[in-house]
This record gives structure tokens, C-alpha cells and sequence, in this order.
């Protein structure tokens, strides 16, 4: 019984055996992926896509595309990448010794890559071939696409954006030009300010041109010339406009024109006089500022073994030609020293350094803006 037992145990266990068998070689028989192809070879471009004197051929690939017709577009997406990087280097090659700023190189390239990614949505689609992986999944299958795209795109519409930028630089150099011109004569009259604005305009428009582009002027022959002579001119122009008359009292006119000088302006202190004689002077000499200092003083109690006091400020700067307020601040502040005057020179340093400060960007800012 125990023999008939046991056999029949490793009967069962072989028939089981047996039905794995079969079903893993039934398995074995099914494919796991099949895969269609849109030729029966792949097209040569695929390895080297080939180039002529009239066309630029670019590709581009996509793999495992759930359709056929998002794993195209994406493939043509991909191959016009690749062209407007192309011809972004093409046509910006022969400006690449003229960047003056790292701001201004990379304006100039974000402006060539957007024109050249503008000119390859012309491109013409040349070829597309395809693979089609096809995988059982239950009681259906499961498509994937692998696209390969190729574009053309005519060489001449390269050499047209070429011409237009040269057009669009002689132009921009010529414009330039004339500011130059009209800030020397404005220099020449006197109005300064005017004047250094057209140099930084100058510059600005220079800024990612060309050194050698013809200006057709026989004294200023090239664009590189021109921007040197502008750069020139405004650092000139630059330390006659930062000058000033300061009329204040002895005891906050040094703060206030200590301020001043750190940021770039040269201020002479004049303690006595009216406003109106400054103004004149101021105009005469050309100097483009006058700033008039109000201040008032007050005592305070004892603080510890010191004395305290306040000063108020009202400060107002004026353009000499026409006596016009182009800036004004108001400062307040408290010092203490070991006596009245010190207590007061010290309050009237931090108003006046304050103020002097406020004034400062105020009249730098309208360097910028030439009002």
C-alpha cells in the first residue's frame, strides 16, 4: 500500500511537471515583440545627413512614441533644435568679437537664437521612417514608435537674415552717429546733462555691433571708432555734470558734501551769498548744480556725563540754467558729544550725510533720464 501510494504521489507530481512544460513551450512559441518598419531599409540619412551648396539637411529622433503622428511631430521638433542651433552660430559667427558686456553678448545671442528658431519654421520635412514595436499586453498589444525626421532648409534664406542684419547694423551705427553729433554740440552749449545722455545712448545703441561697420563718415570711418570717441566723450561730460555749488551753514555743509563725494561729485561749499548770486556763478561756470541747505539746530538734555541736540534738514537741489527744483529731501537726526557744539556736529553729520546721499542718486538718476 505504501509502495502504491508513493508511486502514485510521483505520478501526480510528473503530470503537473508536465502541463508547466507544455504551457512555457506554448509560451515560447508566441513572439514577444514584433516590429514594422515604414521601408524595408534604413535610409542612409539616419547615419549622416548630407549636405549641398543650395540646401542644409538637419535630423531629428524620437523614441518610443505612444502614436505615430506625436512620435513625427516631436522627431520634426527635435530636427528644427538642431537647425536653429546651426544657424544661430552661422549667423552670429561673425560678430563674435564685438560683444562689449556679458548683459549685452547675451541679448544679442537670445535675439539670433529667436530669429533663427523663427527661420526653421519654414523648413521643409524631406523624409520620415519609423519603427513600430509591437508587444501582446492581455487580449490586446501595445504600440511604440521610434521616428526619425529629416528637414531641409535653402541656404539663401541663411544669407538673407546675414544681409539683414548687416542692413539693421549700418543703420543702428548710423543713427548712432548723429547722437554723437548732437551731444557734442549740446556739449558746446553748455547743456551738459543733455549731452552725456546722448553719449549713453550712444554706447547703448553700439553695444553687440560690429568694430568695422562702414559709418560712411570720413572722419568716423568705423562703428568701433565711433564708440570709443562716444565712450570718451561721456566719461568727460560725466565729471562736469557731478558738480555743484552747496550753499549751507559751515556746521553741515562738510557732511553734506562728504556725501557727495562719494558718490563721484565734485561740490564747492559757499557759506555766504544768496541763492540767486549761486545760481548766476553756477551758470557762468558751467557747473550744472546748485544744492541749498537749510538747517536748524536744537539743544537737548544731559545723557549720562554727554549733551544731547537735534538737527532738521531741508535741502534742495537746483539746475542752474533755469533754477528749476530737480530734487529735494527733508533729514532729521540726533547726536550727543561732551559739549553743546559737539552734541550739535554730530547730529548734523548724520542729517547731512543722509541728505547728501538722497541728493546723490537723485542727481544720478537724472543722468539717465536727462531731465
Amino acid at each position: 500500500m505504501m509502495q502504491a501510494s508513493g508511486f502514485r504521489l510521483q505520478a501526480s507530481r510528473f503530470g503537473r511537471l508536465a502541463v508547466i512544460a507544455v504551457i512555457g513551450a506554448a509560451c515560447a512559441d508566441k513572439p514577444g515583440a514584433i516590429k514594422t518598419t515604414s521601408s524595408p531599409k534604413q535610409p542612409a540619412w539616419m547615419a549622416r545627413a548630407t549636405s549641398d551648396s543650395q540646401t542644409l539637411y538637419f535630423t531629428g529622433a524620437k523614441e518610443g512614441s505612444s502614436s505615430l503622428e506625436d512620435g513625427k511631430a516631436a522627431a520634426v521638433e527635435a530636427a528644427r533644435g538642431q537647425a536653429a542651433q546651426y544657424i544661430g552660430v552661422e549667423i552670429s559667427a561673425e560678430h563674435s568679437d564685438v560683444m562689449s558686456t556679458e548683459e549685452a553678448e547675451n541679448k544679442a545671442k537670445d535675439t539670433v537664437n529667436s530669429r533663427a528658431t523663427a527661420m526653421v519654421r519654414s523648413a521643409e520635412l524631406a523624409d520620415v521612417y519609423y519603427e513600430k514595436i509591437s508587444r501582446e499586453a492581455g487580449s490586446g498589444t501595445i504600440d511604440r514608435y521610434d521616428v526619425w525626421a529629416l528637414i531641409k532648409l535653402p541656404r539663401a534664406e541663411i544669407q538673407k537674415e546675414r544681409d539683414r542684419q548687416q542692413q539693421e547694423a549700418k543703420e543702428t551705427v548710423k543713427a548712432g552717429l548723429g547722437r554723437y553729433r548732437d551731444g557734442l554740440a549740446q556739449a558746446k552749449a553748455g547743456d551738459v546733462l543733455a549731452a552725456l545722455v546722448r553719449f549713453k545712448d550712444v554706447i547703448a545703441q553700439l553695444k553687440g555691433q560690429g568694430q568695422n561697420i562702414d559709418t560712411g563718415d570720413r572722419e568716423i570711418a568705423t562703428s568701433g571708432r565711433l564708440k570709443q570717441l562716444a565712450t570718451d566723450a561721456a566719461a568727460s561730460t560725466q565729471s562736469k555734470v557731478r558738480r555743484a555749488i552747496v550753499i549751507a551753514p559751515d556746521w553741515v555743509a562738510g557732511a553734506v558734501t562728504q556725501a557727495l563725494a562719494a558718490r563721484g561729485f565734485s561740490a564747492r561749499m559757499q557759506s555766504g551769498g544768496s541763492e540767486d548770486s549761486a545760481l548766476a556763478e553756477a551758470k557762468a561756470q558751467g557747473t550744472p548744480w546748485v544744492i541749498v541747505v537749510h538747517a536748524s539746530s536744537t539743544p537737548g538734555g544731559r545723557v549720562f556725563a554727554q549733551v544731547a541736540a537735534s538737527a532738521a534738514l531741508d535741502v534742495r537741489a537746483l539746475d542752474a540754467r533755469n533754477g528749476e527744483v530737480v530734487a529735494s529731501t527733508q533729514k532729521q537726526a540726533k547726536g550727543v558729544g561732551r559739549t553743546p557744539e559737539a552734541a550739535q556736529q554730530a547730529a548734523a553729520s548724520e542729517a547731512g550725510l543722509g541728505a547728501g546721499n538722497d541728493l546723490a542718486t537723485a542727481l544720478v538718476a537724472k543722468e539717465s533720464s536727462g531731465l
